[in-house]
């Protein structure tokens, strides 16, 4: 009996990873696929196990010393993008957002009207020729006042490449002030400039010649598998939306699949659980480096040695294949910055969103933001490293990575 136990208990496991490996696998062709519009890396994850992890009011770590207020939480299973988002990738979004108004600005055959409604034919829009100028004399929404302009040819305005962001706010409905109020008014609507703000190179750093890097760092191919910048929290939200409307669900009803799951920016507690899987993981690729002759102080001299941001996949690789949680670019979360919110948060799956993207208390804008960057000295190059923004602040060296979850 107890022979036929184990045999049906194998058979089981054996059952239940195959399936999870043929989950993860579908996950990965869905957002691994390259788009004709992406002309740099397609965004890879990495399936991240459900775990326990301790968290503190300081960072959030495996290891229980050094801290004094400490909770064990759990954490459940998630994907996450094995580098930062990449100016290619945040690029098809931005080059959507200004196909998109120019198909309503020009009409015609870049529309499809049905049954009253009026969507793009992504056919002919995804083709718009930008340098004919027939077409940028119609884009009166586009183009930038020619009074502003430095050239006599019409251009666009990126301020003007605006994202709505529609939907449900699951967060107030839940409450229980809210009981029996009418779904409608939980829906949300907000616009959001999406154009990096290419600047920063330039507001960061005083008394600095950093204007090369304003002026190429976005726009030039030699940087399209780098990280993108100068992104606030906001900028970084209206990707993830993007991405889960005009990406996951749009590949699944092309698979004929259902319409699920969702991208969007980690939480504070499963940045730092990957990242400590990551490191735990990384022991046998360390040996590696270190036959090489670079021993910890050297690569810490290196790494304090770094001039602005690395290729994401040249980046330091941990054990689950994730690069650059520790040093090249500071990373966006979702959770709110709180003091003392670790005295109140949950032990399943612990956030804290406070206020809302409207809020007009500075306190309540501020987002967690992990991880050391670029410009940090070695001992801030850490995945404990942990500071605060507001979620409309953008600079050189913040960036952000992306996670999906899928129902099991």
């Amino acid at each position: 009996m107890r022979k036929y136990f184990g045999f049906l208990l194998t058979g089981i496991l054996l059952c239940t990873n195959v399936l999870h490996a043929q989950k993860t696998l579908r996950v990965r062709k869905l957002v691994d696929s390259k788009h004709d519009k992406l002309y740099g890396l397609p965004l890879s994850v990495v399936d991240i196990p459900a775990g326990n992890i301790v968290i503190s009011g300081n960072a959030a770590d495996t290891s229980s010393a050094g801290y004094n207020q400490q909770h064990l939480v759990k954490i459940s299973s998630f994907y996450i993008s094995t580098t930062e988002v990449t100016n290619a990738q945040y690029k098809e979004f931005t080059d959507w957002v200004r196909d998109s108004i120019a198909a309503f600005d020009l009409g015609g055959k870049y529309i499809i009207v049905k049954n009253g409604d009026t969507a793009i034919n992504w056919k002919y829009a995804a083709d718009i020729n930008y340098s004919d100028p027939a077409i940028m004399e119609k884009l009166t929404d586009l183009l930038l006042d020619p009074s502003k302009s430095l050239s006599n040819h019409p251009q666009i305005d990126p301020h003007k490449l605006i994202y709505r962001m529609q939907g449900f706010n699951y967060q107030e409905a839940a409450k229980k002030e809210n009981e029996g109020r009418n779904p409608k008014d939980f829906l949300y609507k907000q616009d959001i400039e999406v154009y990096p703000d290419t600047l920063v190179w330039m507001r960061d750093f005083g008394y600095a010649n950093n204007e090369h890097m304003s002026i190429g760092y976005y726009a030039s191919d030699k940087y399209k598998n780098y990280p993108v910048v100068g992104v606030s929290w906001l900028q970084a939200n209206a990707y993830c939306d993007w991405f889960t409307k005009q990406r996951i669900y749009r590949e699944q009803r092309r698979r004929k699949m259902p319409a699920d799951g969702v991208c969007r920016l980690p939480t504070q507690a499963e940045w730092a659980y990957a990242a400590s899987l990551n490191d735990d993981n990384s022991d046998v690729k360390a040996n590696k480096r270190n036959k090489v002759g670079k021993d910890k102080k050297q690569e810490e001299g290196l790494q304090g040695n770094k001039l602005f941001p690395e290729m994401v996949i040249r980046n330091k690789e941990g054990g689950y294949h994730i690069y650059g949680m520790a040093g090249n670019v500071s990373e966006w979360t979702n959770t709110s910055f709180y003091e003392g919110g670790i005295n109140f948060v949950n032990r399943f799956n612990p956030d804290i969103e406070w206020g809302s993207t409207d809020s007009k208390s500075k306190f309540k804008r501020r987002k967690v933001v992990c991880g050391g960057s670029w410009k940090d000295i070695p001992q801030l190059t850490t995945t404990s490293n942990r500071f605060y923004e507001d979620m409309d602040n953008a600079h050189s060296y913040i960036g952000f990575r992306v996670v999906l979850n899928f129902p099991d």
